[in-house]
């Protein structure tokens, strides 16, 4: 029995000479430290220079984590006690997170069949007290950014691009994360590019990306490799978040294969769409301007019976078919209990927090069936999945369920290129 792989794990396949090059020279410095050492390679600040010239931008930062990228987005735009921040329900627990570290806290917005937020519904959630939308690009599809972009110069909004996943995508002309005011990307195993565990942080305002970069410096100020110093007035507190010399090297190479990788991505993603009878499954809308890296493929059934029913028949085909790996943030106890790691129930007690349910996105999550693009795939093994797919088709059909009712929005999925 061919094993048709099934993994996420994008970035780590392409790991090879050059990272395993890259880290024994970092070892051979002594100098693992992004600011110092015996003879200090400075891999961090080429990383950051190479991430600049590849957005077209002019401050990014590397630091410790994906998660630690998202607060110091919130660090930079001064969201912080008695604020809110508008974010999809449909998402990593980081991103709101993230927000309630900072003393802020998560407004949920509900998503649609694109599975990234429903612009629609964002302006009934806006409150007095919000003062951002977080625009998470969920499995390498970006957001409509045209239309959140809109509503945040209309409410007086910042806008944070949570790139976790979505590495390389562009709306438009532009790469997600340089349109919004201050962006995240990660760095962790299952990413389309990766040393691990890391984060990038990037911010259009000058003087708010110096205060989160002093802020990952435990919030001292540092000229050039120097000690920083902590008696500047620009200076606070802060958190280490700081990546390593070693995190740095492997990312930097990463970051030079991510052309091939992203292409590679796309190709795959055709290659599986062209052989799926779309007259019979529903994929995940794209918005208009989308050019995705997939990561995976979306089926979005009518009904939650019809789309356990097809997760049900493909693995007993051997592919493994299944939800998505995180459930919708509103039904988690933090945020159902207002659960605190303290007492005094912070950040929820720093206002008037209530819980939007959103019982659209929990009904759509139920109703879609997720399969990851590993880069291992073969040709051999696309023409197994869409036999798969074909012949767990007629078995749906034998037992009652109806093809797909596509409209031509529906299709945009298969045009990008």
């Amino acid at each position: 029995m061919n094993i048709i792989p099934s993994d996420n794990f994008i970035g780590t396949h392409y790991i090879g000479q050059e990272e395993e090059n890259a880290v024994i020279e970092v070892l051979k410095s002594k100098s693992l430290f992004r600011y110092d050492g015996p003879r200090l390679l400075n891999k961090s600040l080429f990383l950051e220079e190479s991430l600049n010239s590849f957005f077209g931008i002019e401050n990014s930062l590397v630091c410790s984590s994906g998660a630690a990228a998202l607060k110091l987005c919130c660090v930079a735009l001064g969201i912080g006690p008695g604020d809110e921040v508008l974010i999809p329900a449909f998402t990593f627990i980081a991103s709101a997170g993230a927000v309630l570290s900072c003393g802020a806290i998560p407004n949920f917005l509900e998503i649609d069949e694109s599975m990234n937020v429903d612009c629609k519904k964002i302006e009934e959630r806006i409150t007095p007290q919000t003062k951002a939308i977080m625009a998470v690009h969920i499995q390498g599809v970006p957001c409509n950014m045209d239309l959140i972009l809109d509503i945040a110069k209309k409410h007086g909004l910042y806008v944070i691009e949570d790139v976790a996943q979505a590495f390389g995508a562009r709306y438009d002309d532009y790469y997600v994360g340089t349109l919004g005011d201050a962006a995240a990307f990660s760095l962790q195993a299952g990413k389309i590019i990766t040393c691990g565990e890391g984060g990038i942080f990037i911010c259009k305002s000058k003087d708010g990306f110096e205060r989160a970069k002093r802020y990952h410096d435990n919030g001292g100020k540092r000229i050039d490799n120097g000690y920083p110093i902590w008696d500047d007035p620009e200076c606070s507190f802060g958190e280490n978040f700081k990546i390593t010399e070693i995190q740095s090297a492997i990312a930097l190479e990463q970051l030079k294969k991510s052309h091939i990788i992203i292409e590679k991505q796309r190709e795959l993603y055709c290659e599986l769409v062209k052989g799926i009878d779309v007259t019979f499954y529903n994929l995940r809308n794209f918005p208009p301007k989308a050019n995705p890296v997939p990561v995976s493929i979306c089926f979005v059934f009518h009904s939650i019976s019809m789309c356990e029913s097809f997760i049900q028949e493909c693995k007993k085909r051997n592919l493994e078919m299944d939800k998505y790996c995180d459930k919708i943030l509103t039904t988690y106890t933090t945020f159902r209990m207002k659960s605190s790691w303290h007492s005094s129930g912070i950040p929820y007690t720093n206002a008037t927090y209530q819980l939007n349910d959103c019982p659209i996105s929990e009904e759509l999550s139920k109703r879609t069936a997720w399969f990851p693009i590993s880069p291992l795939l073969t040709s051999g093994n696309i023409y197994t999945i869409h036999t798969i797919f074909d012949e767990t088709k007629d078995t749906l059909i034998g037992i009652g369920y109806p093809k797909s009712e596509l409209s031509s929005s529906n299709l945009r999925h298969r045009e990008f290129k």
